[in-house]
């Protein structure tokens, strides 16, 4: 008995001592990921983390930017993925994995992905705006309209929710509506010619 205390004591004084090298270690790689990424070198801001790669949420979510920024969109999407499985009730990965997805036209895929974090936070502005927009451009307009005027509602003096919103009202033949924040858009954007073409239209 005596001698399998010794051993089970080296064995856990061993791994306690390996604990902050790997600590270091992460912290190394990511801060050479970074003076990499300021360079605009993304393999090299890659290779670092790829290096002491053990899975964490952080390494994914940091990998699926980096790999986005490099125009690798599908390895970019699959660590953004892997962070959303690790942090299934977090928003940041999400947002992240929206990105890579655009690039690659799944816009069905962003739709859920922007549901999901509206079941998380039903207020989040960007996920409303363009849950809108996506329903703007399937001229699906009163659905469009709901998430528009969530937004305006949070964001009342907002460029592009006020233009968006009066596009929408506009299509649904809400001329009274639109007209009142195209003429907002223009106490915004003096002049603007997007707000001018609707009211012409108008």
């Amino acid at each position: 008995m005596d001698l399998v205390k010794p051993a089970l004591i080296a064995a856990s004084l061993a791994l306690l001592l390996s604990l902050p090298a790997r600590g270091q270690d992460q912290a190394a790689a990511f801060a050479s990921s970074y003076a990499a990424e300021t360079k605009g070198d993304y393999a090299d801001a890659i290779a670092p983390l790829k290096a002491v790669y053990n899975g964490s949420y952080e390494q994914n979510l940091r990998l699926g930017w980096l790999y986005f920024l490099s125009k690798s969109y599908t390895t970019s999407a699959s660590y953004y993925q892997k962070a959303v499985e690790q942090r299934p009730y977090a928003i940041e990965p999400k947002f992240g994995l929206v990105k890579p997805l655009n690039a690659l036209n799944q816009v069905e895929r962003m739709l859920e992905l922007y549901e999901s974090i509206l079941k998380i936070d039903g207020q989040n502005t960007q996920a409303n705006y363009w849950v809108g927009v996506i329903y703007l451009n399937r001229k699906l307009y009163s659905k469009a309209a709901q998430y528009f005027e969530r937004v305006v509602n949070l964001y009342p003096f907002d460029y592009d929710v006020n233009l968006s919103l009066a596009w929408t009202y506009l299509n649904l033949g809400k001329k009274n509506e639109a007209r009142a924040l195209y003429n907002k858009v223009l106490l915004i954007r003096p002049g603007d010619a997007t707000a001018l073409a609707g009211l012409k239209r108008l």
